[in-house]
């Protein structure tokens, strides 16, 4: 065989070969990219309020960094939230205008009024951050924590804004301005009743398991407060 021909098919082995490796990589990263949105897709089905998103990563190289920046800002946001509600089962604010709580911590309710007024604290700033983390320009910062390359940052800003991502975070947002309404008034008409309260000191009391004001116009303004809630 000549030196020429020997060249040649030396020339055509390496040619084969570096098609294959290009081949290799293109259908591996069409296989990762593949598997991280079908596991983004899944994503959307999970509830915010209830579940949890810390789960396994299925993909793998700067894939896998995409898939661990969403599933992590998913995790914290969920975390901060569902902690965030669980004021409203919390048996401490549930209680507060009972007749227990009146007997127990009245006239005064030191204990209630700081109470309310930490929880008021917490809860507002913990709805600050939601709300803020909610924002666009926050959502697509998050993924530079992870990786600067452009391919996957743009990436990343596809699938964390896909149309039912961007509904999940639409219903998320109305859920928690509806949510910071309705806690606000619990909370601080609770403090207006309980600061009431401490006010009339001595024209009210406790008879029979229910309070008793001494005049009319005081019991209205006292149930004014209680409707106020209550709707």
């Amino acid at each position: 065989m000549s030196t020429k021909r020997k060249f040649f098919f030396i020339f055509l082995f390496v040619l084969l070969n570096m098609f294959l490796l290009v081949s290799f990589f293109v259908i591996r990263d069409a296989t990762r990219l593949n598997n991280l949105k079908k596991e983004v897709n899944s994503l959307s089905k999970l509830d915010v309020t209830k579940d949890r998103y810390n789960l396994k990563i299925k993909t793998s190289g700067k894939y896998g960094v995409v898939e661990k920046a969403i599933k992590k800002y998913l995790d914290e946001y969920a975390v901060l939230l569902q902690d965030t509600l669980q004021i409203v089962k919390d048996p401490e604010l549930t209680s507060i205008l009972s007749y227990e709580n009146y007997k127990n911590d009245g006239p005064e309710f030191t204990k209630s009024l700081t109470y309310l007024d930490e929880k008021k604290s917490s809860f507002d700033k913990n709805m600050e951050t939601l709300l803020n983390n909610l924002d666009e320009e926050v959502i697509k910062k998050y993924i530079y924590e992870y990786t600067e390359d452009e391919y996957f940052v743009q990436l990343y800003n596809e699938l964390m804004f896909t149309n039912s991502m961007k509904d999940d975070f639409s219903e998320t947002k109305s859920l928690l301005e509806r949510t910071k309404t309705k806690v606000d008034n619990i909370l601080e008409t609770s403090r207006a009743v309980l600061t009431f309260l401490v006010q009339q000191n001595g024209f009210w009391v406790l008879e029979e398991g229910e309070i008793r004001f001494q005049n009319n116009e005081l019991y209205n303004q006292y149930m004014a407060y209680i409707q106020s809630i209550q709707s």
